[in-house]
């Protein structure tokens, strides 16, 4: 595996070199002036990227802009209508990283090729452009991948004031960078008034098995605490008698194992990546069951009821992220539970309750996001077009606005 990667890199670097000796021959031409590019991790077109995206496209035409994505994502048809498209991994792909003035992705280098490589090149100064940084999700951790002296981002976007207050506190970012403009996903998480009846276990991954084998993964106690629950007669007997459906979706680093996950229980439904967005999955079901996964956000500000099964969270915090701001118990946006038979216990007490969340989760929910609205990907376009620094068409200019 390391002398597939050191080919891979030296591959990298070669392609790079050779676009920036080309770059000064075609960066003027139409189809290269004042380039932005975005990205998510180049595999997908479904997250902020995709929205903002397709908003700048709709809204603002004048901007040259193209979505770098594989050819054989499923999800290129969304961004083939909306404009331009770079094959991710082509020789255009490493000119648009050479010559673009803007690069925007919700991932670290998501724009880039390769993440590993160019996060090691950008810190040599070899990436040029303003970077922005939409991101996934909101933060709650202390994620130092991500502060300051690793990133040397241009933007970095907030979505509430508890979180932008931690990160400027810890994370080493001068004035400017951060700004709280919402997740632009955000201005198309409708709320589902009707009842479908469904409940989405959604986990996050575990960083210690990122690298492991089929075998490992199976042993490990991630996998057989989800096996057991998705094979559980108390769960399906509960799912029977008020006639719900559950609908098991792992983060994408887990997905590798999905196949491994079985179960014989005829309401409970195991789901991938090519079968659905995360985000109808987050409209189109009523309950939320995870575990430390920030898609508890999103969830929250639907204000629509959750249950946190936290199984393993010394260990967790011990190997994937240490605890910054948000406290579960004290913050959460629903019960915090570390046995099984507690999470079917929740989750019927829920359905009982019309599946509609307690008034103190509520309350945190509205503590929590100040501001609701359908301007995230306005005010991300203008912050970004500021940072720009007014290179594009007059047209695109516009006040600010900020949350």
């Amino acid at each position: 595996m390391s002398i597939r990667k050191l080919i891979s890199y030296i591959g990298c670097l070669i392609k790079y070199a050779a676009a920036f000796a080309v770059a000064p021959f075609i960066k003027n031409k139409t189809r290269n002036k004042d380039l932005w590019i975005i990205a998510e991790r180049g595999i997908d077109a479904r997250d902020n990227a995709y929205h903002l995206f397709k908003y700048i496209r709709k809204t603002h035409p004048e901007i040259n802009i193209s979505y770098i994505i594989t050819k054989n994502s499923s999800d290129r048809k969304n961004v083939e209508e909306p404009g331009r498209i770079i094959d991710f991994g082509s020789f255009e792909h490493f000119l648009a990283m050479a010559i673009s003035k803007v690069k925007i992705s919700t991932h670290i280098m998501g724009y880039s090729p390769n993440i590993n490589l160019f996060v090691h090149l950008d810190k040599l100064g070899l990436v040029k452009g303003k970077k922005i940084f939409l991101q996934h999700g909101i933060i709650k951790d202390n994620l130092t991948y991500l502060y300051y002296n690793n990133t040397g981002l241009d933007l970095f976007v907030c979505s509430a004031k508890p979180e932008i207050d931690y990160i400027r506190e810890n994370y080493g970012y001068p004035d400017g960078v951060l700004q709280m403009l919402g997740l632009c996903r955000y201005d198309y998480l409708e709320k589902n008034e009707k009842k479908t009846n469904k409940i989405l276990l959604m986990p996050t991954w575990r960083v210690a098995l990122q690298n492991c084998t089929e075998k490992e993964f199976c042993s490990s106690m991630y996998f057989k605490k989800y096996q057991h629950l998705l094979n559980s007669n108390k769960l399906e007997e509960i799912l029977e008698k008020y006639n719900y459906e559950l609908i098991f979706y792992p983060h994408i680093e887990v997905q590798k194992f999905l196949d491994c996950f079985t179960t014989d229980k005829k309401h409970i439904k195991i789901m991938g990546f090519k079968d659905s967005t995360v985000q109808d999955l987050l409209i189109y079901s009523d309950i939320l069951i995870t575990d430390f996964s920030s898609v508890f956000f999103d969830y929250g500000y639907m204000e629509k009821p959750m249950i946190f099964y936290q199984f393993d969270k010394e260990a967790f915090r011990k190997n994937h992220y240490g605890e910054g701001y948000f406290k579960y118990e004290r913050d959460g946006f629903g019960e915090v539970v570390t046995e099984e038979e507690d999470v079917i216990f929740q989750l019927c007490r829920i359905i009982e309750n019309g599946s509609k969340p307690e008034e103190i989760y509520l309350d945190r929910i509205h503590k929590f996001f100040t501001v609701r609205d359908e301007n995230n990907c306005k005010r991300n376009f203008e912050a970004i077009y500021d940072i720009a620094g007014g290179k594009c068409n007059e047209k695109g200019k516009h006040n600010n606005s900020r949350i």
